[in-house]
């Protein structure tokens, strides 16, 4: 789960994929192979885990006293090669990044799925989201695709596609779309983009979506010399407020499955992301 370890994002992403290799030879051993030697392996990236109040706030990118391993967000010792260049393996007290980077990394492994879910906390702040069923539903998507050949049903997977600088403002583009098309909530907050903030100073300017197309979204609130962006990158990058997620796409309905309860069923939000520009 890695939830753990969230000081350690960067040993999480050799031992992930290695465990799941490690599952599969041993379940095709120990079956006298009757258990295919890469059966399908899903999983879903970590919740929102807080409650946001002091997330998007322009922070420092290197504050000058940091705290002992960045505030368990990179171990065994709070470096810049330990966080990564723009710290996409961490960041100073937010670990849980660095593993939902691992965790999207590890897609690279064959016939392996992911269901994005950081839009389902919980008003207590639990990692542990009560809304099994968007939940289960997105994990049947891969699922139905990997192992049953249904690709259709996971034909929509919203995913950036690149971060561009263009006259002033930075334009992101999504891929993986519904027949929709990108649905955004302009003026909601979610990105971030790295450049000097105070003179020499580099931090993480928070940067509402300004504007909107079918499959790109647009920053306009930019510090000067702008090198990088982000999205929702925080340990509780949703707040406490399930299904509010700055961007959804709609995917085609799930055959056989019953009606929802919670939020809309076939809603996929963009994940997690870190581009440079």
């Amino acid at each position: 789960k890695g939830k753990n370890t969230p000081g350690e994002p960067r040993r999480y992403s050799c031992s992930f994929p290695a465990m799941i290799e490690d599952w599969r030879a041993k379940w095709h051993a120990l079956t006298d192979n009757a258990t295919a030697r890469h059966f399908p392996f899903g999983w879903a990236q970590l919740n929102s885990d807080g409650t946001g109040r002091q997330d998007y706030t322009n922070r420092t990118f290197n504050p000058p006293h940091p705290p002992a391993n960045c505030g368990r967000g990179c171990a065994p010792a709070c470096s810049g090669e330990c966080l990564g260049r723009y710290h996409e393996w961490g960041d100073y007290g937010n670990g849980f990044t660095g593993l939902r980077y691992a965790q999207s990394a590890a897609l690279r492994v064959r016939n392996t799925f992911q269901a994005v879910i950081i839009d389902t906390p919980v008003a207590s702040g639990s990692i542990h989201s009560p809304f099994k069923q968007p939940v289960g539903r997105r994990l049947a998507r891969g699922a139905l695709a990997v192992a049953y050949g249904r690709k259709e049903l996971h034909a929509v997977d919203p995913i950036a596609t690149g971060a561009v600088l263009r006259a002033g403002a930075v334009e992101i583009s999504v891929g993986g779309l519904g027949r929709g098309g990108l649905m955004a909530e302009i003026g909601a907050r979610g990105f971030e983009v790295l450049g000097n903030c105070s003179g020499p100073t580099l931090c993480w300017m928070s940067s509402p979506i300004s504007a909107a197309s079918a499959d790109a979204v647009t920053l306009s609130a930019l510090p000067a010399q702008p090198q990088a962006v982000r999205y929702l990158w925080y340990i509780d990058a949703v707040g406490v407020h399930p299904f509010r997620a700055p961007i959804y796409t709609k995917a085609l309905p799930l055959p056989g499955a019953p009606g929802i309860k919670y939020g809309n069923g076939e809603l996929l939000p963009l994940g997690p992301f870190l581009l440079p520009l």
